[in-house]
């Protein structure tokens, strides 16, 4: 009975592989051939998808070239405007045009005449000579003007080079910047439909055309072909029929020879173009014939315990390797990046592993060299930003009637924070201490320029409230980012001891008096500025005796957090202050300020910048006297 059992079993089995390899062998050839139009179908879809890409990145870099371009030529002309003398300054502009991270600078004059910029070749240039300068004549007419031209060729070696234009602010003009867009050279390289095509394969032996409306070959991985009509490279006996096609639909296959070999064809109308992929017969049957090949195999070798041995593989094969291999990719996507993936259980999985750890690791030297490229950019920001203050002490070694320290420690690279000090004239002298809102480099530019400004108001002779009145105005322009500042600033007569402040939101100063102890400065809190336009600051004053001593800062010392969250405040810095020595001099008290933060911090990470000034005054108390008989309350500058 056994063997009759194994013999109908035998006979049923052999019946059962003959039937189902006939079957399968027709199913294999339209599934073949529906692969092969899906695969086509899906390649062509990424050429579209990759066409539609590159004009879009195109599109949005030109949009932001553009936006960037014109926000820096309207800051060039906002600090012309304020600073007229940077025309003919070689120096000042030079340091302008390496702030604005531009190749040059231009500003012309209303006759259309290049007067000054950072290529000293073109000074005298008419703009109105050549096309491309003559587009940015109508500035000169309209104040409001501004131009970002299209990126052209330029040099001998036809760099893109993009130039930028806007209407000048202190007179009618044009101010123009220029500069190279990297970026958007990449981009036109990688968009060239010229080189779409040769980035992708079907298959091992399949391929893809681009043409144009005309049916010509303008993107292909056989050079030879470009510049042909799709209907020379197809033989002539099929020709036509590709033809007739592709003019009725726009979407669709056929077969077709190509060296008498036969192809199948799919194509799809995109735009301007058409989007061709092409599959030989002989790989598009590839997975029909070893397909057959395989099941003959399978059938007769293993029909009986294939689900066994399968389902033994495919555990301690495949499923432990995934695990293992997924288990070491939940760690390196939590960001341990030193997981090493060592599944070698077959070689599939040896090179999945050995492909995972190369990507790490590029991927760790990519952020390495990102990494240190930042810190190198930072560390370039932090030294402009720094020599930007005054740095230099004692500061006026030839006065014997002040003294003057000031340091700032910044929580980043750069900060937002920033002191100045400055002799408006002979008689007097100008403090500042300022706060801008956020960190990093967007508040470090938006510091260089609140600097600029006040010390340019300050510098024409306004008092303090008008210079403050003034310079929130120009800050509140074009302040897209809707940053603000906090700032105390206080012009000294050195004559006379009197000091007229004004506080626009920023912490209140200490005030001490000879063999005294510190004390609050009395000050009314005005808006901060660059906040809203328009906004009228108090002007306070005060009358500084031999001795006396001003401490400045932001709140980044009050505000300075240790482990448990505490803050550092201002009634522990009034303490602190008032236990130092008088004999500790300006410098040593900052320090210790410091000191003491960096002690109370307990190793917690600096969250803001911290910035200190202090001024003492040193005049003698016969020449107090016979200034204070006068009415400091009336003092203008003379």
């Amino acid at each position: 009975m056994r063997k009759t059992f194994l013999v109908w079993l035998f006979t049923f089995l052999i019946i059962a592989f003959i039937c189902a390899l006939v079957v399968s062998f027709w199913a294999l050839t339209a599934q073949a051939s529906q692969n092969a139009q899906a695969l086509i179908r899906l390649k062509i879809a990424d050429v579209e998808k990759q066409l539609r890409i590159n004009q879009d990145n195109l599109y949005e870099i030109r949009k932001e070239l553009d936006e960037s371009g014109i926000a820096k030529a309207k800051a060039l002309a906002k600090m012309i405007q304020l600073n007229p003398s940077l025309i003919g300054n070689s120096e000042e502009i030079e340091k302008i045009r390496e702030l604005l991270l531009v190749d040059e600078v231009h500003i012309v004059d209303r006759g259309g005449i290049l007067i000054f910029g950072s290529v000293p070749s073109y000074f005298n240039y008419d703009m109105a000579s050549d096309p491309q300068s003559a587009a940015f004549m109508e500035a000169i007419r309209d104040p409001d003007f501004v131009l970002a031209q299209n990126p052209l060729p330029k040099g001998i070696n036809k760099e893109i080079f993009q130039y930028v234009g806007v209407a000048r602010l202190d007179e009618p003009g044009i101010v123009q910047i220029g500069y190279r867009p990297e970026k958007l050279a990449k981009a036109l390289e990688i968009a060239d439909i010229k080189n779409l095509a040769p980035g992708f394969r079907i298959g091992s032996s399949g391929s893809v055309l681009i043409l144009d409306n005309q049916g010509v070959i303008v993107s292909s991985t056989e050079e030879n072909t470009l510049g042909l009509a799709l209907t020379d490279v197809i033989d002539s006996g099929t020709a036509e029929t590709a033809k007739e096609k592709m003019a009725k639909e726009t979407e669709g296959s056929f077969i077709a020879a190509v060296n008498e070999e036969k192809r199948l064809f799919g194509f799809k109308k995109s735009g301007d173009y058409y989007i061709v992929g092409q599959l030989p017969s002989h790989e598009m049957y590839l997975s029909r014939d070893s397909g057959t090949t395989v099941l003959v195999i399978f059938n007769i070798l293993l029909f009986g315990v294939i689900f066994f041995v399968i389902a033994k593989l495919v555990q301690s094969i495949v499923i432990n390797g995934i695990y293992r291999v997924n288990n070491s990719l939940e760690k390196i996507t939590r960001g341990n990046l030193n997981e090493v993936v060592s599944v070698r259980t077959n070689k599939e999985f040896a090179s999945l592993s050995a492909g995972i750890n190369t990507t790490v690791n590029a991927l760790k030297e990519a952020i390495n060299e990102a990494a240190s490229r930042i810190d190198t950019e930072l560390s370039f920001a932090k030294a402009i930003q720094h020599s930007s203050l005054p740095s230099k002490f004692p500061a006026f070694p030839e006065r014997k009637d002040f003294d003057i320290y000031a340091r700032m420690y910044t929580a980043k690279e750069v900060g937002g924070d920033f002191y100045d000090f400055f002799l408006v004239d002979e008689n007097h002298l100008a403090v500042v201490i300022a706060d801008v809102s956020g960190k990093g480099i967007p508040a470090s530019l938006f510091m260089m320029i609140s600097k600029s400004i006040l010390k340019t108001y300050a510098l024409s002779g306004l008092p303090v409230e008008e210079t403050l009145y003034k310079s929130n105005i120009a800050l509140c322009e074009n302040n897209q980012e809707d940053m603000f500042v906090t700032a105390f600033m206080g012009i000294l007569n050195t004559r006379t001891g009197v000091m007229r402040y004004v506080n626009a939101g920023h912490n209140p100063p200490l005030i001490r008096k000879a063999n005294g102890s510190y004390e609050w400065l009395p000050v009314k809190q005005g808006f901060v500025l660059a906040g809203l336009p328009n906004i009228r600051y108090t002007e306070q004053e005060i009358v500084f005796e031999q001795g006396d001593t001003l401490f400045l800062y932001t709140d980044g010392v009050t505000e300075a957090m240790n482990r448990v969250e505490q803050l550092y405040s201002p009634k522990r810095l009034i303490r602190v202050l008032n236990q130092f020595p008088g004999s500790l001099g300006l410098e040593g008290t900052i320090v210790g300020i410091k000191e003491d933060v960096d002690h109370f911090s307990e190793g917690a990470e600096q969250a803001d910048d911290i910035t200190m000034l202090m001024l003492r005054y040193d005049r003698s108390a016969d020449f107090s006297h016979k200034e204070k008989q006068g009415n400091p309350s009336k003092e203008v500058f003379e």
